[in-house]
């Protein structure tokens, strides 16, 4: 079925047959699936206003955009993500290299906080190669890295958080179709957006009950903290910004300058957000972590007044619903864990199943293809696995990386 839209409404995976309307010269040198955002963003910047679309043809699963529920698993988004390109490289050729390059890279975050609170400087160049290797991992296969952002430990929070964020930025802006030098530019921002950190003190940063307003007022300079730290570091001027205003909000109620929306450029926004859902997510020594539907639908609930809905709904098409190591209740009271993403059906990820909620103990690991027609369970939500006493880590480790090694 054919059918004309305007480019503002245009997503990716869309089917496009020709331009029906446009302010300039444009026109259409070959049909075809818009398979990166940068494709759309061409259409608008030549002038084009509308085309025409087979949605016979399209990708997408649905052109709804449902809210976010708990109890209803094809609800369970904040837009229907677009079936994407398989990745050049299996899981089971990046995966392992993906948990080692994690750890190396705390081990290197450690090793720079420690040295900027007694007073050393940051030397750019192991951060400039982490932020490189990320930066092609993810290319190669995403699901590997994001499956390590999966991984909780509130004792580690600060560096974990930075790396996190880093892969979150990297997955975002190759969804976005960003040229591979500000991808990588984004994935190093967000490896030293909370180096200014290193000067809050740490009764402060560990506290685990609510801090007052003069600790919040310390905390808070972190911000301005890190831009100072980066200003003595021959790094470019994005990775300073982010780091100074990855905490200010379109509502102008961010911080450290209360910014507001106009103020506030794409990459400053795209860092909120990630910055804000690894928060969320992440297990805190004073709270604990919410489950990644959790946290989009909080960041949704105030993306007008805070946040950027479209690029949310487009992190939420990046990062997908049902990311490897995410964990779900089935059903028949299992809980499962993704160990396939599913790019051809995104709400059908292959699972394996792990334990009895009902009896409440672990059960012999069980594959559960939800593509199969003869696969009578079905996902009832996403749950954290610390509410059943299950740790995650260990999860993920004996489920998904040994798998591969």
């Amino acid at each position: 079925m054919k059918k004309r839209v305007a480019v503002k409404h245009l997503v990716v995976g869309m089917y496009v047959v020709q331009v029906t309307k446009s302010t300039g010269a444009a026109v259409m040198t070959s049909k075809g699936v818009i398979k990166h955002q940068a494709a759309i963003e061409k259409l608008k910047a030549l002038g084009v206003k509308e085309v025409e679309i087979d949605t016979s043809k399209s990708l997408l699963t649905s052109p709804a955009q449902p809210s976010i529920t708990q109890n209803q698993p094809e609800n369970q988004q904040l837009d229907t993500p677009p079936a994407k390109e398989k990745k050049s490289t299996p899981l089971s050729s990046e995966i392992v290299r993906a948990e080692s390059m994690y750890t190396n890279a705390k081990a290197v975050l450690g090793d720079t906080f420690n040295s900027v609170k007694n007073g050393g400087i940051v030397d750019l160049a192991p951060y400039e190669k982490i932020a490189e290797a990320f930066f092609e991992s993810i290319f190669r296969n995403q699901d590997a890295l994001l499956c390590m952002t999966k991984m909780q430990d509130k004792d580690t929070y600060l560096l974990t958080h930075s790396l996190n964020v880093a892969i979150l930025l990297a997955v975002f802006s190759i969804h976005l179709g960003h040229s591979e030098s500000l991808g990588k530019k984004l994935t190093l921002a967000g490896l030293l957006h909370d180096l200014g950190k290193c000067k809050v003190p740490e009764d402060i940063l560990l506290k685990q009950g609510k801090l007052t307003r003069d600790e919040f007022e310390q905390m808070k300079r972190h911000t301005t903290y890190g831009a100072e730290i980066l200003e003595s570091m021959d790094v470019d001027d994005l990775t300073k910004q982010i780091a100074l205003q990855h905490h200010e909000r379109l509502s102008g109620k961010g911080y450290p300058h209360g910014l507001i929306a106009h103020q506030l450029n794409q990459y400053v926004r795209m860092s909120s957000i990630a910055d804000s859902f690894d928060a969320i997510t992440a297990e805190r020594v004073y709270k604990p972590a919410l489950t990644s539907v959790e946290a989009l639908k909080i960041l949704r609930d105030s993306s007008s007044a805070e946040y950027d809905g479209k690029l949310l709904n487009s992190f939420v098409r990046a990062i997908g619903l049902y990311s490897i190591g995410t964990v779900v209740l089935m059903k028949s009271h299992k809980l499962a864990i993704v160990t396939d993403t599913n790019y051809d059906e995104p709400l059908k990820p292959q699972l394996t199943a792990f334990y009895h909620t009902k009896f409440k103990h672990h059960i012999e690991p069980k594959i559960i293809t939800l593509q199969s027609a003869r696969e009578n369970d079905s996902i009832v939500k996403i749950v954290n696995p610390a509410d059943y006493q299950l740790d995650i880590n260990a999860i993920i480790n004996r489920l998904i990386i040994d798998r591969y090694r």
